[in-house]
């Protein structure tokens, strides 16, 4: 406080509740140091406590272990997760399912598998590569009918986006014997 304040405090001519409640009054009258305050919502001025930690922090590393186990099965759920997503995607091609399609109405085909020909397992797998954005198609999958199973081969491309896709190789090989299916003349294949 400086030496005026104290004069004028020695002879009661400003009280300190006066102080308190007057914002107008200079500084050097106030005793208050703004630093290490803080106000609640009733606007009443409390001094804030030092932070102090009253147990010890736990060791990041004590369960390293346990931690590295839990991300390794994190990765491998989703690595296993994205596969099955992408073949279901390839599943539920338009490709696929003509393909499927044309086998339920191939004379041939219903001779050979019988009828109900769908998909030879409950979740379906289709190997190779189906890319409509490119043009490229190869793939494999498994077919059952209700006389006999067989495994479907389709290889077909296209130049553009703009032309059809050109099948190479379309057959079905059931036991060891191989149909060709580009040759079966009771399924017209024309778009």
């Amino acid at each position: 406080m400086s030496f005026l304040s104290s004069k004028i405090f020695q002879r009661g001519i400003i009280s300190s509740r006066l102080l308190s409640i007057n914002p107008i009054l200079p500084l050097s009258f106030k005793s208050i140091t703004y630093s290490n305050i803080r106000y609640n919502s009733s606007s009443t001025i409390k001094q804030s406590k030092p932070v102090t930690i009253d147990r010890e922090l736990p060791d990041p590393l004590k369960d390293q272990f346990a931690d590295r186990l839990k991300f390794f099965i994190f990765v491998t759920l989703m690595g296993i997760s994205s596969v099955l997503i992408f073949n279901y995607e390839k599943i539920n091609s338009p490709i696929v399912t003509t393909t499927l399609h044309f086998l339920r109405r191939s004379q041939i085909i219903r001779e050979v598998l019988g009828d109900h020909i769908d998909f030879a397992t409950l979740v379906p797998w289709v190997k190779g590569e189906l890319n409509q954005v490119k043009g490229k198609v190869d793939i494999k999958f498994s077919v059952k009918g209700s006389k006999n199973n067989g495994i479907i081969t389709l290889i077909a491309d296209r130049e553009d986006r703009y032309s059809d896709f050109l099948i190479h190789q379309w057959n079905l090989t059931v036991d060891g014997k191989t149909y060709d299916l580009l040759e079966d003349k009771t399924v017209d294949f024309a778009v």
